[in-house]
């Protein structure tokens, strides 16, 4: 019986290394952290044990801490008792807690619970909080003297950033860091730990296209040192900046000319590349990261206005400029800002395509890359606020449904799925929806021309981007799904005004659970999905789908807007 029970003990014994959530329950544990595969299944909170030998952190074991405190004033904010003035960095750096509660200095534009069109419209973080920054930090003198110092211009990130002496970590002190890195720490760690060249990485086998494409162009007309910070950039996050990057040649053209379109638009690319690097690297110089971040956006906040009034500059190069400064303040929460920006920019598109009216079928090209972009801002703004589209889309859904036909043509670096990997017939019909939602007609012609289009999305034949895996092709046939359900809830929301118990709402609900529930969280096509995760989660009635859509959503990314949009699902749900 003794040799009978010895035997049996190692198939009894958990892991060691598992999450102590499983630990305490004697249950097996995949080790995936920040969230293993059983607590993400059951709803359970999911608690990692301190290192034993290395800091959470990555830091050298020969760090001084004096230094290290210096450094990380900011960062190490929340080891203090007084968390009443957390600033709004480490938020932006770091996850959500989980329980978090709403707080107060957020202005929110609730939706109607019951179908109101304010659909996700939040006022976000103040200003002075949104990036989350210390305003320690004389910002003006600073800046003048960057803006009438050239050197400065030509100084590399990587240069100004890189330099710390570092510090010893005591016991204690490894433990608190543990705690503040589990809490507030990045979730997703980008390029991945241990990660050089992989598939996860460049799983359609461009990149060394995407090198040679960059080195060709600096070789024609030559790059500015801070060039290779942008092209760092890029080749580093490609997969989640693009949702299909096959198209590297322009992809990599586009780059080089929105580097060199104008000198906002260069403090814009710089600030969004650092911004990226505080956000996705596991580094205590990550508040260093925000700081040269925040500098940078300011740099071409001031810069704009004069790239404005500069008549050498086409309309193309003065809508990069404001792009870049439109894209920081997305990922940073300054929502209000950024719609501002939205209807800075109409202007710019109308002299670019040479009227106010765009067919998604037909927009092409790399001079329409940042077009495009702006185009998804305006349909999501329109969704967001109630207020119309700024620009007239039309297309002909008909046509583009026929085979054969140019509009139902594969879709490389044509309108928003290869950006964005939203199918553009669904982007078209969220734009018509909103259209048909302040359109002055009778309810019953609402509700019909609604059904017309909810009978549309579920009949829609839908043409797969081409992709080398078969990994990634199903996964990104199940994005598709899911922005075909997206599609349905808000026809429901702006016209039908259903509620959450809705029967169709609700098979669309537990349809997008199930399909993310097949992806691999924070990666393609998972990390472009924030916005189906928000509606969904905001229409989901049980507790365990609410938590499973807000893990989801914070799960896209490391960005302060994902943080802003769980928060605000739990303000949702309490209405």
């Amino acid at each position: 019986m003794a040799d009978s029970g010895q035997n049996k003990r190692p198939t009894l014994r958990r892991s060691k290394d598992g999450c102590l959530t499983c630990r305490k329950k004697r249950k097996k544990c995949d080790e995936n952290w920040p969230a293993c595969s059983r607590c993400t299944r059951t709803g359970s909170h999911c608690v990692w044990p301190p290192p034993q030998h290395t800091s959470a952190l990555g830091l050298d074991s020969s760090m001084d801490l004096d230094v290290l405190q210096s450094l990380t004033s900011e960062s190490l904010a929340p080891l203090n008792i007084e968390t009443e003035n957390f600033a709004a960095s480490s938020l932006a750096t770091n996850p959500l807690i989980t329980n978090s509660t709403p707080q107060p200095h957020t202005e929110v534009l609730l939706p109607l619970p019951h179908g109101g069109s304010n659909f996700w419209y939040f006022n976000g973080l103040p200003h002075t909080q949104n990036l989350g920054l210390s305003n320690s930090m004389p910002m003006e003198p600073l800046l003048s003297h960057v803006l009438t110092n050239p050197s400065i211009h030509n100084t590399n990130i990587e240069t100004r950033i890189r330099a710390a002496s570092s510090p010893r970590i005591t016991k204690s002190l490894t433990m608190r860091m543990w705690e503040y890195a589990h809490d507030f720490g990045p979730r997703i760690i980008w390029p991945p730990q241990g990660c050089v060249n992989c598939d996860e990485l460049d799983p359609e086998g461009v990149a060394p296209l995407f090198r040679r494409s960059i080195m060709t162009l600096s070789r024609v007309a030559p790059a500015e040192p801070e060039f290779q910070d942008v092209c760092h950039f890029y080749s580093n996050f490609l997969t989640r900046i693009f949702y299909d990057y096959s198209p590297i040649d322009r992809i990599a053209r586009w780059i080089f000319r929105r580097f060199h379109a104008s000198t906002s638009s260069k403090y814009g690319n710089l600030a969004l590349a650092a911004l990226y690097r505080a956000d996705y690297q596991k580094s205590m110089l990550a508040a260093s990261w925000r700081a040269e971040a925040k500098e940078l956006y300011s740099l071409a906040v001031l810069q704009f206005p004069r790239d404005l009034e500069d008549d050498s500059l086409s309309p193309w190069a003065k809508l990069t400029g404001l792009l870049g400064i439109m894209d920081f303040e997305y990922h940073t929460g300054q929502l209000p800002k950024y719609y501002t920006h939205i209807t800075q920019c109409v202007p710019l598109i109308k002299a670019i395509i040479g009227g106010d009216t765009i067919d998604l079928f037909n927009l092409r090209g790399e001079q329409m890359f940042d077009v495009s972009m702006w185009v998804w801002c305006d349909i999501l703004d329109s969704m967001a606020t109630s207020r119309p589209t700024r620009i007239k889309y039309e297309s002909d859904l008909e046509r583009a449904a026929q085979p054969g036909t140019e509009e139902n043509g594969p879709c490389e670096d044509k309108g928003l799925e290869w950006l964005y990997g939203i199918p553009n017939a669904f982007a078209v019909i969220l734009a018509r929806t909103s259209t048909l939602r302040d359109a002055k007609l009778s309810e019953e012609e609402k509700a019909s021309k609604g059904a017309e289009l909810e009978q549309l999305v579920r009949n829609w034949q839908l043409r797969l981007l081409e992709t080398k895996g078969s990994r990634l092709r199903v996964a990104r046939m199940g994005a598709q799904e899911i922005w075909r359900h997206t599609a349905i809830i808000y026809i429901h929301h702006a016209i039908f005004k259903s509620k959450p118990s809705h029967p169709i709402v609700r098979d669309s609900v537990k349809n997008i659970i199930n399909i993310a529930s097949t992806f691999e969280s924070g990666r393609s096509p998972d990390c472009f999905l924030h916005i189906p995760y928000f509606i969904t989660g905001f229409y989901a009635l049980s507790q365990k789908d609410r938590y499973i859509m807000k893990s989801r959503l914070i799960g896209c990314g490391n960005a302060l807007y994902l943080r802003v949009l769980a928060r605000n699902l739990d303000e949702l749900w309490q209405e």
